[in-house]
């Protein structure tokens, strides 16, 4: 199957710009399911779940004139797909120390962009089963879609509940309540003299990009185990774990000598605005923002950050940023190339890195029969991002996992144990 020759949106052109050699604009992702998974199924259900599906896939952007100038996505007419799948076994004993060499070896690997910019590494001999390791560039989708993509590779079928599914007159009133009202018009300013004036502090982060990077992980958390503690603050799970990423940023930055604490450390979070429909073949690209959210690094105690955080979380779902941002990465997109890299670095050096927050599916997913048990999504740093933080959750659990620049970070397992300790002392004030 072919795909139509589609012009790039002006907001995925910007992430075929951004690529830098020491910053890749590639979306990394892990998924481990239980048991073997063998190679020519997993290739057959690559052509079956998702080439067939989406077409994108199978295509390359090139720079075309007509019918007007520009950069298109066009097949790739020396397409293979066994060139974007491959197989490495780890080394015994296969432990997570094995997975992240290999993990780190490539993340520094520039996709090679004569063919589709993507590519998936089976790592067999993982904990006794298989790691699902993915590279897609960003240009491709952003890591929502991403994500659904990838899970379309699942036995199972995922598609939004019957009263999920808008109709013409559902995505109409959508559409006017996206329109920023009153109160968000009134903000807007502020917020854009927020945006533009916003700095970094300076801290152990703060250092050049660095070709070297890793990416490590935490044991799973239950969800359950942060259920008493929401009910007496009042917090979302995703309130528990920023805060306790806050808290282990807090514990990184004290080792490493950072006194006078900051106040805030600035990350920033991309918001989806494509919601829960079913992700149509043609609704790839990048349909999402960024807003800047200032971790309580500087609140010494642990139920002090889970409240400021929570209070910040609330302030940014009522705030107009995710709306001018997207708006700025439209305006990016029609920028002069060298303009644009000027202008996205502009805004990502007012942040120390990138943290996600996926909400997978609740139920447990199998691939060829194989039970789904852990995932991670990492989103690129840009710029001078020397942090991307990925929390996603699935069945019940939720997975976090870190990946850093080591010139900044030489100690990425220090951030691990530090948002246990959080974890751990918050869990532990529930009552």
């Amino acid at each position: 199957m072919t795909g139509a020759r589609r012009p790039v949106r002006p907001v995925d052109d910007v992430w075929l710009a951004m690529d830098q050699p020491d910053n890749l604009m590639v979306v990394e992702g892990l998924m481990v399911v239980d048991g073997e998974l063998d190679r020519d199924t997993y290739v057959r259900l690559l052509r079956e779940r998702m080439l067939d599906r989406f077409p994108r896939f199978r295509q390359r952007a090139r720079h075309a004139w007509l019918p007007w100038p520009g950069q298109w996505w066009e097949d790739d007419p020396g397409f293979d797909l066994e060139r974007h799948v491959r197989e490495v076994r780890l080394p015994a004993p296969g432990d997570d120390s094995a997975l992240e060499d290999h993990v780190a070896s490539c993340l520094s690997r520039a996709l090679d962009r004569q063919h589709p910019p993507w590519e998936v590494h089976l790592v067999q001999g993982y904990d006794g089963g298989t790691a699902i390791y993915t590279r897609l560039h960003h240009a491709l989708a952003d890591g929502t879609a991403l994500l659904r993509v990838v899970l379309s590779l699942a036995d199972e079928e995922l598609t939004p509940e019957a009263g999920d599914r808008p109709g013409p007159l559902d995505v109409a009133s959508r559409a006017v309540r996206a329109l920023p009202g009153t109160t968000r018009l009134v903000t807007a300013p502020v917020v854009a003299q927020h945006l533009l004036l916003a700095r970094r502090p300076s801290s152990p982060l703060s250092v050049p990009p660095h070709h070297g990077k890793r990416a490590v992980w935490a044991p799973s958390i239950d969800a359950a185990d942060l259920r008493e503690l929401r009910r007496a603050t009042g917090t979302t799970v995703t309130d528990v774990v920023m805060s306790a990423l806050a808290g282990s940023l807090r514990r990184w930055l004290l080792a490493h000598g950072t006194d006078p604490m900051v106040d805030d450390l600035p990350t920033m979070v991309p918001v989806d605005l494509r919601g829960s429909a079913a992700l149509r073949p043609d609704d790839l690209g990048n349909q999402f923002a960024l807003v800047l959210l200032d971790l309580p690094v500087g609140v010494d105690s642990a139920l002090g950050r889970l409240d400021e955080t929570a209070a910040r979380m609330r302030a940014i779902k009522n705030s107009p940023e995710a709306w001018l941002t997207y708006g700025l990465l439209e305006v990016m997109g029609v920028l002069h190339p060298r303009l644009r890299v000027h202008a996205t670095d502009f805004f990502a050096r007012k942040a120390t890195g990138v943290t996600t927050s996926v909400r997978g599916p609740d139920q447990p997913l199998h691939v060829a029969g194989l039970p789904v048990t852990r995932m991670w999504a990492w989103a690129p740093m840009s710029a001078d991002q020397s942090l991307s933080t990925s929390i996603v959750g699935y069945a019940g659990r939720i997975h976090v996992g870190f990946k850093v620049d080591t010139s900044a970070v030489p100690d990425p397992h220090a951030l691990v144990d530090g948002l246990q300790a959080e974890l751990t002392e918050l869990v532990a004030l529930r009552r």
